[in-house]
């Protein structure tokens, strides 16, 4: 009897840890298409930038799909923020009190082909198609500016995103270089853009570990924004270091909920040739956010699933940058 009743336990312990990989892997499409389709919203120059701290939290950071298949997204991201000190936009123009509110739509792409790689590595190429609205104030000079902007956003591919699992698919490394075009709407002078008219090299690893016994999944991600010069300001934006760490726990099968952090940390000045950032000790900035996470699965009638994530992440500590809240929802599947 006791031997039958251990069998019962231990075959309960199994499927309970098959479900939580699967569900895991599933929730790692989402971490993978967020890679490639983070918004515009901070950094140096504008303090506009590539990255928002929490944007790559979540179950599953560090997992590329080990299925082949074509996965999609749809990435939504809202950020309200406000800067009080003053703002450089280049060529010596200077912004006071830029208030701005930023929402950002993009339709997101993995595909894994077929492949015999060994030591259970899986190759994936990664993009993302961004449009998005902002609005902003400021006061330049004696004018309060009072501008909006909507359209096409800097369209980012990952030509390389790499992934690893141990045998027991509890264990998961990725690494990928994603490169982000100046594709995006932008014009010198203006307060409120939906691109950033310079690249960005994005070199990137993420891990995963999950404890299925305890329906538990402990998920970071680390990487560097590098970005080339603003040719019509003549501005350049130093490289950024940022990372997202998450820890979620599954309340059933289709429900898990969490918590995350994310931290920026600008590790290069910017340079603009004698003007405010030479000026202001290079401009470094950093920033700090914390927030809820919570995961949905949804099975729809043909067998597909389906799932939505939701985050905020709540700025608490925030240096030469806007301050503010960001809310994002990300809806993944895969064809």
């Amino acid at each position: 009897m006791h031997d039958t009743l251990e069998n019962l336990s231990i075959e309960r312990r199994t499927v309970r840890s098959a479900r939580a990989r699967s569900s895991l892997l599933s929730i790692g499409v989402t971490a993978a298409l967020l890679t490639s389709a983070a918004p515009q919203a901070r950094a140096t120059e504008a303090v506009a930038g590539r990255y928002i701290p929490g944007i790559f939290a979540g179950p599953g950071a560090g997992v590329v799909p080990p299925a082949p298949g074509l996965y999609w997204g749809i990435q939504n991201a809202y950020y309200h923020g406000e800067a009080g000190d003053t703002v450089p936009f280049g060529e010596g123009r200077i912004a006071i009190g830029l208030e701005a509110d930023m929402w950002v739509t993009a339709l997101a792409g993995v595909y894994v082909p077929e492949q015999s790689l060994p030591g259970n590595w899986t190759y994936s190429f990664q993009f993302a198609l961004p449009f998005g609205w902002t609005g902003a104030t400021a006061e330049l000079g004696p004018i309060d500016t009072d501008q909006d902007v909507a359209g096409l956003g800097d369209i980012a591919f990952a030509p390389v995103a790499l992934g690893w699992h141990n045998d027991a698919m509890n264990m998961f490394f990725s690494s990928s270089l994603t490169v982000t075009a100046p594709t995006g709407e932008w014009e010198s002078g203006d307060i409120a853009f939906i691109g950033l008219n310079y690249w960005t090299f994005t070199p990137a690893i993420g891990v995963t570990r999950l404890i299925p016994e305890q329906g538990l999944d402990l998920s970071a991600k680390f990487g560097v924004d590098i970005n080339t010069r603003n040719p019509d300001t003549d501005y350049y934006s130093g490289a950024v270091a940022h990372l997202d760490v998450s820890m979620t726990k599954s309340v059933n099968e289709q429900l898990a909920v969490g918590a995350l952090a994310g931290f920026l940390y600008q590790i290069q000045d910017d340079d603009d040739d004698g003007g405010f950032a030479d000026n202001h000790d290079g401009f470094r900035g950093s920033s700090i956010a914390i927030g809820p996470l919570l995961t949905y699965k949804s099975k729809l009638a043909n067998g597909n699933e389906i799932d939505l994530t939701f985050k905020w992440a709540h700025e608490i500590d925030v240096d030469n940058r806007m301050k503010g809240d960001a809310v994002f929802l990300t809806i993944a599947g895969k064809f």
